[in-house]
């Protein structure tokens, strides 16, 4: 697998920033959340919406504010403290043990696979052998499954998964991760299949084609060529308005 796209991490940043409420939405629909995009930028902007249950609305806030923290702490590497503290702001004021590692049996909707309960040293190999993947895109995936698959929270695992996947991947210029709500019934189709089967290169596959998006930017452009670009502008407009009036 190859890096899909190639952004200096500032062009990462402020493209997931202008992406950051349609990141949010579709998170939600994942998360089965019965809410529009205009909806969601409502509960973004603070606003409350009608109809909208506290959980789900709580859920959004959360997501928001997750998505500014892991914008805010890129230098931080993923380890279990961070995985940790991602799973607690997902998950702040809707179970008890938001940030826990899960020490209860789960069952995951839609399949007959249960995960066991993790092990913090299990957790730490895992992520060891995540850490080995030279591609960053890969290692993004792979945190992403990975989490998914092992449910190590009681709660919010999906969310914390592709936060923590657009950690990696927006921490080293490749782009940001979120499902399309085109390609939402075929990922869960693939999700469950690699929840029952731990194959996961088909997935992988979809997730690189169809839910990863960013820009390449072709060749730079000097500052002293921009800034006589731009003055150049200017004084042309200048000029139109001056003979206008």
């Amino acid at each position: 697998m190859t890096d899909k796209y190639s952004m200096s991490v500032n062009d990462n940043v402020e493209y997931a920033k202008r992406m950051i409420v349609d990141s949010i939405y579709r998170e939600a629909r994942v998360e089965g959340i019965n809410v529009t995009f205009p909806e969601t930028q409502q509960v973004v902007d603070g606003s409350m919406v009608s109809g909208l249950s506290y959980e789900d609305t709580t859920k959004i806030i959360n997501l928001k504010h997750s998505w500014y923290f892991i914008l805010d702490s890129l230098e931080y590497p993923f380890d279990l403290r961070y995985i940790r503290h991602i799973n607690a702001c997902v998950e702040s004021n809707l179970i008890q043990n938001a940030g826990v590692v899960r020490r209860i049996m789960v069952r995951i909707s839609g399949a007959d696979w249960q995960p066991p309960i993790p092990t913090i040293p299990g957790i730490e190999a895992e992520m060891e052998r995540i850490r080995s993947f030279e591609c960053h895109t890969e290692r993004a995936l792979e945190l992403m499954l990975s989490i998914m698959r092992g449910q190590h929270f009681e709660d919010g695992n999906k969310r914390t998964a592709q936060l923590l996947a657009n950690h990696e991947l927006i921490q080293n210029g490749c782009g940001v991760l979120s499902i399309p709500e085109k390609v939402l019934a075929e990922f869960s189709r693939l999700l469950a299949g690699f929840y029952e089967t731990g194959e996961r290169d088909e997935i992988k596959d979809f997730l690189h084609a169809e839910c990863i998006s960013g820009y390449t930017r072709i060749g730079a452009i000097a500052p002293e060529e921009a800034q006589r670009q731009r003055e150049e502008d200017r004084k042309a407009v200048e000029d139109f308005l001056r003979k206008k009036r």
